[in-house]
């Protein structure tokens, strides 16, 4: 019920005065006069709200009363939640103006610049939070935090902000849906956890938030303050309808075909909520959205590449569907890559598409009053078909990859204030036809916050059947975490992994390998105390240990790691440890034989080191370094990235990796059974440049470029003989008057030119120029680096070249 605005005045007056802290926390005040949005905060409700205060550093002296003065406000109406924020400075330049760094850039980017932030436990389920974020230029930032301490960047909402620059410092306005929000809808008193954050990069450099979680503690989420105050919400459910149109023409292409054309896509994402805590998203051939592409990898290792998500369907609601520890829902298998098809002799490939195409998905996700969280989803996968001749000159289509179901349900307990909760996890997969494949994975998963909540457990136990339909295949794996916080700067970490040969999740999750019992531990400090120059310190010290199901070893490894923070911020890191002797159970790929083969590898130490500069300088650098004595000679990585703002809305980004690995026992791929290793001498280059210029916060322009050049070889072959004996030379099973080939490269050229502009909260315009061309033909015998020749190379290579429109729409 509505309380008369007239009566409560004056008490709210009176409470104002107090500047509530965090222990008290904070009272928000319902309005019914109109708050107009432009960051200036001179309603007279505004002043007749109370306003938390007294914000704690969390960043660079920890625990330290913030040295500048930030006044928050909360109020509220039928439909939306406003916050109101004054960030005070102290130090002001000539004319009257305070020192409020301003960064203009796209949305969404971070950057080193004056930044105020609100993060809302809506559901007060103490384990999730939404975070919007502003920037003193305007600029908006959101996330999702889940498992109660875990950030994701990748979640967008559509909400409205306003700021104003002036003697005293800074405003930030704050317009947020509260359709937006899941909360307990039955229109009477409601508690929500909130908290607050500022970031200054001007003279007085700290980060600060209204609740720093105390060492010693664990969680963040659970610990924030309460907001009260709020009564009578019964917002119109969330109706969100964006269709997109999409429109490509491909003037150059690299393949073997001629695929050059025009191409149209239609879709829709839709969110309809059902009430404040349910929703259900709907999505009709969902696509790409974002501005970001992926990086091109290199990938000569065992274990598989992983992408982040970027499609908004998959994006929203997500953090109902995490497991605690292991990633068992990768939504980039729904709607993946697809490369060429294997042809028989005589066959050409005429045309194929890039990707599988997601026909129609959907996804229910509530979180109820009594702590009962639920997420639904399903999604199907058209078949895709590539266009093949035959010897003849006939023409066929052949399905290379079939009609796919996907579901997903995931359920969450929670058990106490803390936290803590219980949880299940279903997910199918499941392929058309007599030979599909089909796979399920069904998990229990835990976590525990003692009373102090200076400790936490988790616990999480896997079954996977994955196979072809007739052929199934189970298996279990189990993971255990224990992570205790001392208020002295002690910290303590143990985990336990037993994973069985045959776990499989990755039909529908991600694992980097199965088949271990591992167990991790590890001891660290922190100092917050200032000690001449160094201002903090991190110390730590683990011990890794792994084997296989059948007692073999393959990893045993020592490290130690610190890290410090000097009082002119600058920070230094390093490392170093020694992988012990063990046997590799994975280089000689010989995952399906019934009997593994080891390759055994001595000791080998390794070291790391870091450093960077001031972020927010014109000129911010940072370096790392790391090398392994391998048995055939150093392995050494550098990475010097670098960003350059050379106005307030212009910013260049420049990433150089450098590889240089001089003998390490490698795998050779050859036509042999017997699998043949060599030492593999390995020099590579990664160069990245970003460029990017922000008329306004909705309309930028970016430039994205890529150049990565790999040459590889293998010296001193050796065959296996038996787990102990790499014998000289090529094994017996070598096809005759044959010699493998162990010269190789890998040269690629990516080029990005995107427009973005978001004419209307919600809904935006994108025009983009893609040019790539690679090649792995030029083979460098000495696996040397040569950077002008080879550039200068893939400037004449053919090319995949695309110009791409999309325009997406939000109808509210």
């Amino acid at each position: 019920m509505r309380s008369p605005a007239p009566l409560v005045l004056p008490l709210l007056g009176g409470l104002a005065l107090a500047s509530p802290g965090p222990a008290t926390g904070l009272q928000a005040l319902r309005t019914t006069e109109a708050i107009h949005l432009d960051g200036r905060l001179d309603e007279p409700v505004w002043r007749r709200v109370p306003a938390a205060s007294g914000f704690t550093q969390e960043w660079p002296l920890r625990g330290q009363p913030a040295r500048q003065r930030t006044e928050v406000r909360v109020l509220y109406d039928d439909h939306y939640l406003y916050v109101g924020a004054r960030m005070f400075h102290d130090h002001a330049l000539e004319g009257g103006s305070a020192r409020v760094v301003r960064r203009l850039h796209r949305r969404d980017q971070d950057s080193q610049g004056d930044w105020f932030g609100v993060a809302l436990d809506s559901n007060h389920d103490r384990r999730t939070a939404l975070v919007f974020e502003v920037n003193a230029a305007g600029v908006q930032k959101d996330q999702v935090i889940y498992n109660d301490s875990s950030f994701d960047p990748s979640w967008d909402g559509v909400w409205e902000s306003a700021v104003t620059v002036d003697a005293k410092g800074w405003t930030a306005e704050l317009k947020i849906p509260l359709s937006l929000l899941r909360f307990k809808g039955d229109g009477g008193p409601q508690t929500w956890g909130v908290n607050f954050s500022r970031v200054d990069q001007g003279i007085v450099r700290e980060s600060s938030r209204w609740q720093v979680v105390p060492r010693g503690e664990n969680g963040f989420v659970s610990r924030f303050p309460e907001l009260t105050g709020l009564e009578g919400l019964n917002p119109q459910p969330r109706r969100e309808y964006m269709p997109y149109l999409g429109l490509s023409r491909k003037f150059e292409t690299s393949r073997s075909f001629d695929d050059r054309r025009g191409e149209a896509r239609v879709g829709v994402d839709a969110r309809w909520g059902l009430n404040s805590h349910a929703q259900v998203d709907l999505s009709v051939r969902p696509d790409f959205g974002q501005v970001e592409v992926d990086q091109t990898v290199l990938n000569l290792s065992t274990v598989e590449t992983f992408f982040p998500e970027k499609r908004p369907f998959f994006l929203e609601g997500m953090d109902i569907f995490r497991v605690a520890g292991p990633d068992l829902f990768y939504s980039r298998r729904i709607g993946h890559g697809l490369s060429d098809p294997d042809l028989n002799p005589g066959e050409s490939l005429q045309d194929r598409p890039n990707a599988t195409d997601i026909t129609a998905a959907a996804k229910y996700t509530a979180k109820y009053a009594s702590g009962t969280n639920v997420g639904l989803l399903g999604a199907s996968v058209e078949p895709a078909r590539a266009t093949i001749q035959d010897a003849g000159g006939g023409r066929f289509r052949r399905e290379i990859s079939p009609l796919t179901n996907f579901g997903v349900m995931r359920v969450q307990q929670l058990m106490d204030a803390r936290g803590s909760y219980l949880g299940g996890f279903v997910s199918e997969m499941r392929q058309a036809g007599p030979e599909g494949r089909l796979a399920q994975v069904q998990a229990l998963d835990g976590v525990y916050t003692t009373e102090d909540r200076g400790g936490l457990l988790e616990a999480t136990l896997v079954r996977s059947q994955a196979g072809p339909k007739e052929a199934q295949e189970q298996g279990w794996r189990g993971r255990l975490r224990a992570h205790q916080e001392w208020r002295s700067g002690w910290s303590m970490e143990l985990q336990a992994i037993n994973a069985g040969r045959t776990y499989n999740p990755n039909d529908i999750g991600y694992l980097n390998r199965s088949d271990e019992q591992k167990m991790y531990a590890e001891v660290a400090r922190r100092w917050d105390q200032t000690f001449g120059v160094l201002r903090s310190r991190e110390w730590g010290l683990g011990y890794t240990a792994a084997r296989d199901q059948a007692g073999h070893a393959f990893l045993r490894s020592l490290n130690t790691w610190a890290r410090t923070d000097f009082t002119n911020f600058v920070s230094l890191w390093g490392g170093g440890g020694v992988d012990l002797a063990a046997e590799d159970d994975r280089e000689l790929r010989t995952y399906a034989d019934p009997r593994k083969k080891y390759l055994e590898r001595p000791s080998l130490p390794w070291a790391n080191l870091g450093i960077d500069t001031p972020g927010n300088r014109p000129w911010y650098l940072r370096l790392t370094t790391s090398r392994s004595w391998q048995e055939g000679g150093p392995s050494t990585d550098a990475t010097l990235f670098q960003i350059l703002k050379p106005a307030s809305s212009v910013e260049v980004q420049i990433s150089t990796s450098v590889t240089r690995d001089e003998g390490e026992l490698k795998w050779l791929e050859t036509p042999a059974a017997t699998p043949i290793v060599g030492l593999r001498r390995l020099s590579q280059l990664n160069q990245t440049l970003r460029v990017a210029y922000a008329f306004t916060p909705n309309l930028t322009v970016q430039v994205f470029s890529q150049w990565l050049t790999a040459n590889w070889n293998h010296r001193d072959l050796k065959h296996y003989a038996d787990d102990q004996t790499l014998a000289p030379g090529l094994p017996d099973d070598q096809p005759a008057g044959t010699t493998p080939q162990t010269a190789f490269s890998y040269r690629t050229w990516n080029l990005n030119l995107i427009t973005r502009w978001e004419f209307r909260p919600g809904s935006a315009f994108f025009l983009v120029y893609t040019h790539g061309a690679s090649t792995d033909a030029l083979i460098n015998d000495r696996a040397t680096l040569s950077p002008r020749p080879d550039l200068a190379i893939l400037r004449h290579l053919p090319s995949d070249d695309v110009v791409q429109a999309k325009v997406s729409w939000l109808f509210r």
